[in-house]
């Protein structure tokens, strides 16, 4: 029941715009018709206020991490966990078995099967292959942001800098404001979510895309293309060959979305509290 309530509220919410009369549980995300569908709920040890904020999923075996907020008198205020996508029955939960970790951020090396993890106690590694957690830098430093793209990109809490690690090498990538979150597609260009703002940024070159400085968070889609979102919806960050051009727009409305990323199909996912929902179009576009 609680799930019909969920799916209804945000599709009831949507302007008349987006959402049709004839299929009830379909929304436009631009001028495309997609279904919303309910997959399950996931179980961790949330606290009463349920956040999750952060998804992602290692291809190679469908598993969706995800960056949680567990119960209040947990001694960690945030954790990592992941499930399977195929089978999600049981969820792991990584977190420090000796030492607090409050493991707030994470990023995939799809390539080589790894999760970097960002918490109060610098950056560590799991090798998924062996289910292990290793030191991996910056010992005793909060990291706040973390992002991987053939080597890890991260922010230190109270930094106006992005750290590119190189090897053994530290290479300051950006020093202008200071960032709150990041990502950087294949063509070098990075959006960036600072106290202005959002900003896109490449090279020496920055555009101004939003003055609302309270985006949840940033994701890449298998195309490669960078979208944000908010308490009013998803929004897609328009890239264009000369970067002034370039602009945020919303693309769908849908409140309340918790976090996002895209499935190995490049579906939309995303969560409302503790329930995960995807996004399928639909290939009559004329209903919704």
């Amino acid at each position: 029941m609680m799930i019909v309530v969920i799916l209804l509220f945000f599709i009831s919410t949507a302007s008349s715009e987006e959402v049709g009369t004839v299929c009830n549980s379909c929304i436009k995300v631009n001028t495309t018709c997609y279904n919303v569908t309910y997959l399950f709920d996931i179980e961790a040890p949330f606290r009463n206020r349920i956040v999750i904020n952060k998804l992602g999923i290692l291809r190679s075996t469908n598993t969706l991490y995800f960056s949680f907020e567990p119960r209040i008198e947990d001694q960690e205020y945030n954790k990592v966990g992941f499930i399977n996508l195929d089978n999600p029955v049981n969820i792991s939960v990584i977190s420090g078995e000796k030492q607090i970790m409050n493991f707030g951020t994470f990023d995939l090396d799809q390539d080589n099967g790894l999760v970097y993890l960002g918490g109060s106690d610098g950056i560590y590694v799991l090798d998924t292959k062996v289910n292990r957690v290793a030191p991996y830098s910056s010992r005793g430093d909060l990291i706040v942001s973390l992002f991987y793209k053939s080597h890890v990109y991260f922010i230190r809490y109270g930094e106006f800098k992005i750290i590119k690690k190189k090897g053994d090498n530290f290479d300051i990538i950006f020093e202008m404001m200071q960032v709150k979150n990041f990502v950087s597609n294949k063509y070098d260009v990075s959006v960036l979510l600072c106290g202005y703002g959002l900003f896109a940024s490449k090279k020496d070159e920055m555009v101004w895309l939003s003055k609302n400085s309270y985006f949840r968070g940033l994701t890449i889609d298998l195309d490669n293309t960078i979208y944000a979102w908010w308490i009013d919806g998803i929004y897609k960050v328009i890239i264009e060959p000369k970067l002034a051009d370039s602009r945020i727009v919303r693309v769908a409305h849908i409140p309340s979305i918790g976090a996002l990323t895209f499935d190995n199909d490049n579906n939309f996912l995303f969560t409302v509290e503790k329930s995960l929902f995807r996004l399928i179009e639909m290939a009559n576009t004329t209903i919704c």
